[in-house]
């Protein structure tokens, strides 16, 4: 069969076609390459979400692995009978850098008071850091706390995180310490300074009158509801 000429305005459509074609190709190979490229590292903010959203995971510091938010027991104990919830949550600066912590408080199974898990956000990484209660008590709005390991050893502090776990500065604290003959005797300090007992003890009263940290209960809110925008009300300036 022999085909006739085609005119100028049926190759001028037929060029047109394939340029679109091109240019859906090149798109199309465009789209493919950005959605298999790494995603950006999410904000502080919105990191803590997806966390507490179970749609990314943790890295436990004291399981030395990653976990997914409902593993949380293996952060604090290798027995599979331990069960543990997050009952409140606290957006605070633990550490004074300007990006906010989030501290969940944790039950595990009949202990409503167990005790803490701090996400702390570094390089686009969600860390988690596990607390017993009296290591994390009375938490402030400016991110001071107060510790205690007995009656004549507590005080309060800040904190300081690292790839290994973390460090508690003591600001102003008691010590106490036995002599050979077993007699006790306490050390007083108050800004990291050596004090009498009286200044302590109105420093000490002077960090109780801080206002506290905002908690907020999750018990009837669930994890998988916590937002964004929920957390961004709960920032600091807002405790």
């Amino acid at each position: 069969m022999i085909h006739a000429p085609k005119s100028a305005t049926q190759i001028r459509s037929i060029l047109t076609r394939l340029a679109v074609i091109s240019v859906a190709i090149l798109v199309s190979g465009c789209t493919f390459r950005v959605s298999n490229s790494p995603p950006p590292a999410l904000c502080p903010v919105s990191a803590y979400e997806y966390v507490l959203q179970g749609k990314i995971h943790l890295f436990s510091v004291d399981a030395a692995q990653h976990l997914h938010i409902s593993q949380l027991s293996q952060a604090l104990s290798t027995d599979g009978s331990v069960e543990t919830r997050v009952t409140k949550l606290a957006v605070v600066d633990l550490n004074s850098d300007e990006t906010p912590e989030v501290v969940l408080g944790l039950a595990v199974n009949d202990n409503e008071d167990f005790g803490f898990e701090v996400l702390h956000y570094q390089d686009g990484v969600v860390y988690g850091y596990a607390f017993p209660y009296r290591a994390l008590m009375d938490l402030k709005a400016d991110g001071t706390f107060s510790f205690s390991s007995g009656a004549a050893d507590h005080g309060f502090g800040t904190l300081e995180f690292t790839d290994k776990g973390y460090i508690v500065h003591r600001v102003t604290y008691c010590e106490s310490r036995y002599s050979t003959t077993q007699e006790q005797t306490v050390s007083y300090f108050v800004d990291g300074q050596e004090a009498t007992e009286e200044d302590f003890l109105s420093a000490i009263a002077r960090q109780s009158e801080k206002p506290d940290v905002s908690w907020h209960d999750l018990e009837h809110i669930g994890l998988q509801n916590v937002t964004l925008e929920h957390l961004v009300k709960l920032a600091p300036e807002d405790a």
